[in-house]
């Protein structure tokens, strides 16, 4: 069995060579699966606080997207009720308009092109 994984090993590496370059090839393999051993930790540790400051990121735009569009209808009630409406901007209702107005008689050249028209 022994021998069985000495070959798997062998092949892996791709090492072909004799009980000393054999050593030497162990302790690359012991310093490769150590290297994946302290980089995988690190990796995970990486990726979690990648995702915590893209949560946090995207929780900040969303705030300020909210105040954004709370700014933006305040001002657009703010406009509507400077111009004296206090219905929103959207009824359908028609509306009486009111206001000052001032008789002004004709005079005698209109009233002279009034009767011509008349007759």
């Amino acid at each position: 069995m022994n021998e069985i994984w000495k070959a798997i090993v062998q092949k892996a590496s791709g090492f072909k060579g004799k009980n000393f370059q054999e050593g030497m090839n162990s302790s690359l393999i012991t310093k490769r699966w150590m290297t994946y051993l302290v980089l995988i930790p690190i990796l995970i540790l990486l990726s979690i606080f990648g995702v915590f400051f893209f949560a946090a990121f995207l929780a900040l735009f969303a705030i300020a997207a909210a105040g954004f569009g709370i700014r933006f209808w305040w001002l657009k009630r703010e406009s509507a009720k400077s111009v004296g409406s206090e219905r929103p901007l959207n009824t359908l209702e028609k509306e009486t308009v009111e206001g000052e107005y001032v008789v002004v008689d004709e005079d005698d050249h209109a009233a002279e092109a009034k009767a011509r028209r008349d007759r």
